[in-house]
């Protein structure tokens, strides 16, 4: 049974650096019970009301992102989709009520690349996109992840790319050595607790128990966290979750893993 997992993006540089995030990413496969048949993904960057599911026979690589170094606007993801994983995503999020489309022309954007890139280098693992959708409740997205819980058993890997702290008024762009605000630290780690614990309905309530979540995760930021969510949801069935790692860069942007469900 694969886990599911939440991945931060952090920065677009992360896809050309080297540092103990990275080489955390470097060594999740090392992780999972065995190689994925498939990577189901959401993506921060991609934001829909209305579910989607994208594939494509081989998706292009967006750069959708602004003044920074040419080495990345050069990189390119060429991975492939998955027909079959994609249409039985769509049928599992039909089955649970879930409005849901298919899209066949959006690339992937930095949201997945960044990542995939880290962990599977070779761009060889199919992929399904998936997008995200901030206005829903928690508990609507947490019923999106547990719909596709299924997909596990079929060695298909569910992530979710965002970022648990998001929010560009509280950088420090001089801080690059890994140290955190304190109070991103009691985010995270009130974060460790409710997850851990599977409170899914302090979760909910994040905004009204969680120290400074309104720094954490701003309202008009909130699309970086929900792919938490999703990750979680899609571990229903095992309700065990485990921080595989946390770093910070700029004091408040945090790097954390979460693996959801155990890793047979």
């Amino acid at each position: 049974m694969m886990p599911s997992l939440f991945i931060a993006h952090g920065a677009p540089l992360l896809a050309i650096e080297d540092n103990s995030y990275t080489q955390a990413l470097n060594d999740l496969p090392n992780l999972l019970p065995r190689r994925p048949r498939a990577i189901v993904m959401f993506s921060a960057h991609w934001e829909s009301f209305t579910q989607e599911v994208g594939v494509m026979e081989t998706f292009p690589t967006i750069h959708d992102f602004g003044g920074f170094p040419q080495a990345l606007y050069e990189i390119q993801y060429p991975a492939k989709g998955d027909q079959e994983i994609a249409e039985e995503t769509v049928a599992l999020l039909q089955a649970a009520g879930v409005p849901v489309s298919l899209n066949q022309s959006r690339g992937l954007d930095h949201g997945h690349w960044v990542v995939l890139r880290k962990v599977y280098p070779d761009a060889d693992v199919p992929v399904v996109s998936l997008s995200v959708n901030p206005n829903l409740t928690v508990e609507q997205q947490y019923t999106i992840g547990k719909a596709l819980s299924p997909l596990r058993a079929k060695d298909v890997l569910i992530i979710g790319s965002g970022s648990t702290i998001h929010n560009f008024s509280y950088l420090d762009m001089r801080e690059t050595s890994g140290g955190a605000f304190e109070w991103s630290l009691q985010f995270e780690e009130w974060l460790k607790e409710t997850l851990t614990d599977w409170n899914v309905t302090d979760l909910a309530q994040y905004r009204a128990l969680a120290p400074h979540a309104e720094k954490a995760v701003p309202a008009y930021g909130s699309e970086h966290f929900v792919p938490l969510i999703y990750a979680m949801g899609a571990a229903d069935d095992e309700r065990t979750a485990k921080r595989l790692h946390m770093s910070f860069r700029y004091g408040s942007l945090s790097h954390t893993i979460w693996q959801f469900g155990q890793a047979e």
